[in-house]
């Protein structure tokens, strides 16, 4: 389709360049559009306010115009001839698609269970197809908003179709034959704007048959395990073996541990609301809201505030996050997150859902609330004490959506607004990347945590010498060779994993992922939203092609991949492993005594070590003991039941501590009244903890240091060893991160479980998991 001709002479007159085809020009080409496929009528330069970037254009515009379609029969006398077969749609760039559905105004006819069903419309139902029709037409003359779209005349749309595009091409693992795989999200085309052939064949998606062995896995090539114990390990082929296997020269990885998951479980942030992180600053929710998000002062439209939120669709790692309102709802999007992971569609075509700019009205409608962890409470804190002349402003005219600075600060006020703006490019969170709310992550104390983890593995393989090789026979669908994908080649999770969605702190190695050595194994620290279906992960070592993710990981350590182009080489019962060195718990009960704790809520100057005491205090608990003490013994000398004590934390908050944040503040509202559930008839009190102490919150910690009735007796310490580190918590800590006792030359701190020691030992405050302590953090 091109060709170079050398000018000896390039200085030479009467020579330039001539637009014209090269002769043997093949028109269309298989992977290029074509305007030419579909029958044009005329075409002709009008003005009809063209809109493809989002407003309509003010020039005019060339419109093409489609042949005239004769009248067609209906949906159900036309859908034994349509339906199933691989049509050619996407004009111009046409990409083949499979029938599930006819419709015409009447009814709509598809094949379900390999039977006929036809559903007649109700008026209410025709008179949507009508519309949704007549709008279909419309978007292609004048565009949807998006480039591509308009400037098509396609004239009256009788018959739509429902197709599922193609996807790839599926390579059996058994015998290597391939076979077109179509989608599951379905796209919704008028019957002129498909083709019944394709008007350039393209080689890459022909179906093949059955290869040998021999051609799939040649002599010395490189291949990755798939299944069994060496599930992820490197291989070399020796030759096939048996007929029906393929031997395979073997370097044997021990079992990891996981300790991804672990560190995920045991680092996490602790969120409150945006009405009880207002209520500890003593300041109007309203307020907080606009120095959270955006707010504009004139002259020069400064924006002074902190963007911690953008919208609803961009959040501050380690400082916001959303999430909807509805906790039904947010339930209902979990299990759909899980399950797009296993049907979500990679190809779409003109006339997929989510292939326009709108989305759904569910999602449109979707309210959501924000949440803000320690971190965030104390920047605003920060930026109160900094500027409090400016939150005293926006209280008095806090329902504004633009604000003069000679109003609120009189008249050297625009002299005020530069200093600010300077402050605020030099907080910490200036400089952090914003990022999707559907992305789930790691804070960046786990990422590092994850870094360090690997290091200290790495190093330790490495002291143990080469590693252990042996000739085993293996079937050839358990085996990956690579280079063996090619760019039309679709990998499919769940075919390769027992769960095809992703969990933070996952081990995986690399099947051909961009950029990233074959077989190198790495965690993953990001789940981006799985209609995109890509995370981010760190891999242990080093590589060309790596990055820094936005500095949150090492220099040429991070990398944002497919997931569906990575082996999930966690086990199957990791995450149980995980549930019994690091018992699920929560930072919930903290928080809420943090807001709801004090007795006294009359105004007063918030500072941010006032709120970092707030915090500690919540954290250890102590005021809650006094309080029991005072109660027992009020009701001793009364005689009477324990007084209660009113909470102004939700009745809903005592219960079972939970994973998820939650938040019960009412913004002053009154309480729930709590009482304590006397024991049921199976036993009473705490059995082998004694009652040789002063209360029971005593009583309660001496149950837990004695790890349970079956344990120690309360009083005896179990022996440490020269680290100062339990024989239980060190012998933990080593099987997580699979360190032979004599190898390890790290020195572990002293700790009472493995959780706590993995996180010292990696570099991790203890305090990651619970509420972070403000004090610790450094003012801006």
């Amino acid at each position: 389709n091109s060709r170079m001709d050398i000018l000896e002479d390039p200085e030479r007159e009467n020579v330039s360049f001539k637009p014209e085809l090269v002769p043997g020009t093949q028109i269309p080409y298989p992977g290029f559009p074509s305007l030419n496929v579909l029958p044009i009528a005329s075409s002709e330069l009008i003005p009809i306010g063209l809109n493809c970037f989002g407003m309509p254009s003010k020039y005019p515009n060339t419109v093409i115009t489609l042949h005239k379609m004769p009248q067609l029969p209906g949906a159900a006398e036309l859908a034994d001839n349509i339906l199933g077969k691989s049509l050619f749609v996407n004009w111009p760039m046409m990409h083949e698609g499979r029938v599930v559905a006819v419709s015409d105004a009447n009814c709509e006819v598809r094949t379900i269970k390999k039977k006929k069903k036809v559903k007649k419309f109700t008026k209410a139902e025709a008179e949507r197809w009508e519309s949704t029709t007549a709008t279909m037409g419309q978007q292609y003359l004048n565009g949807a908003g998006i480039p591509g779209s308009g400037g098509v005349d396609i004239g009256n749309i009788q018959i739509r179709l429902k197709l599922v595009p193609l996807q790839g091409m599926k390579t059996s693992p058994v015998n290597g034959s391939t076979k077109k795989l179509f989608g599951k999200e379905e796209a919704d085309v008028p019957l002129q704007m498909a083709l019944w052939k394709a008007p350039a064949p393209d080689p890459r998606f022909i179906e093949r048959g059955p290869m040998t062995l021999t051609d799939r896995f040649p002599t010395g090539s490189k291949v990755l395990l798939t299944k069994g114990k060496h599930r992820g390990c490197h291989g070399e082929v020796l030759g096939v073996v048996d007929g029906d296997k393929v031997g395979v020269k073997v370097e044997v990885v021990p079992p990891e541990p996981p300790f991804g998951l672990a560190i995920a479980r045991s680092v996490q942030e602790s969120y409150i609301s945006s009405s009880d992180a207002a209520r500890v600053l003593q300041i109007d929710p309203r307020v907080f809201g606009k120095i959270t998000g955006s707010v504009f002062f004139e002259p020069g439209r400064y924006d002074l505030g902190l963007n911690l939120k953008y919208r609803e669709n961009l959040c501050v790692l380690g400082y916001t996050r959303s999430r909807p309102k509805d906790t039904k709802q947010s339930s209902t999007k979990r299990k759909e997150k899980t399950n797009a992971w296993k049907a979500g569609d990679a190809v779409l075509v003109v006339g997929s859902k989510r292939a326009g700019t709108g989305g759904s009205d569910e999602e449109e409608d979707e309210r959501t609330i924000w949440e803000f962890t320690p971190k965030a409470v104390r920047l605003v804190a920060a930026y109160k004490q900094k500027f409090p002349q400016l939150f005293a402003a926006l209280a008095k005219k806090v329902n504004e959506r633009r604000y003069d600075a000679k109003n609120l600060f009189g008249p050297k006020g625009a002299e005020l607004l530069p200093k600010i703006r300077e402050w605020l490019n030099n907080v910490e969170t200036a400089k952090i990347p914003r990022m999707p709310c559907s992305t789930e992550a790691m804070p960046y104390s786990a990422i590092s945590a994850v870094q360090r983890a690997a290091d200290i593995r790495v190093a330790a393989r490495e002291n143990e010498g080469p590693l252990k090789e042996v000739n085993i026979k293996i079937p050839p669908s358990a085996l990956y060779r690579e280079g063996s994908t090619s760019a039309t080649d679709v990998l499919i999770a769940s075919s390769l994993n027992e769960n095809a969605s992703p969990e933070l702190g996952d081990r995986i190695a690399n099947l051909c992922a961009n950029g990233v050595p074959f077989g190198a194994r790495g965690t993953v620290v990001s789940i981006h939203d799985p209609a995109e279906g890509c995370v981010e992960v760190v891999m242990d070592e080093e590589f060309i092609g790596g990055s820094t993710l936005q500095g949150s990981c090492a220099s040429f350590r991070g990398k944002l991949c497919i997931w569906n182009h990575l082996l999930k080489i966690s086990a199957a019962d990791s995450q149980g492993v995980v549930d019994q060195m690091i018992p699920a718990g929560s930072v919930k009960a903290a928080i809420d005594s943090a807001v709801g704790s004090s007795e006294d809520h009359r105004p007063r100057t918030t500072t941010p070590k006032q709120i970092s005491s707030s915090y500690e205090t919540a954290v250890l608990s102590h005021a809650a003991a006094a309080q029991e003490k005072k109660n027992r013994k009020r009701s001793e000398s009364a005689g009477k039941s324990p007084v209660h004590t009113r909470s102004m934390t939700p009745s809903k908050l005592t219960g079972k501590a939970k994973t998820g944040p939650a938040s019960g503040g009412r913004g002053g509202k009154q309480g729930f009244w709590r009482e304590a559930k006397g024991p049921d008839g199976s036993g009473i009190g705490f059995r082998g903890a004694g009652r040789g102490v002063e209360n029971g919150f005593q009583a309660w910690r001496a149950l837990i240091a004695s790890n349970g009735p079956t344990g120690i007796k309360a009083g005896k310490k179990e022996a440490r060893n020269d680290n100062g580190m339990t024989g239980s918590a060190s012998a933990g800590l080593k099987a997580l991160l699979g360190v032979k006792p004599e190898k390890s030359t790290v020195e572990l701190p002293g700790t009472q479980d493995a959780s706590a020691g993995l996180k010292e030992m990696l570099g991790v405050a203890a305090t990651s998991s619970n509420a972070p302590s403000l004090e610790n953090m450094p003012l801006p």
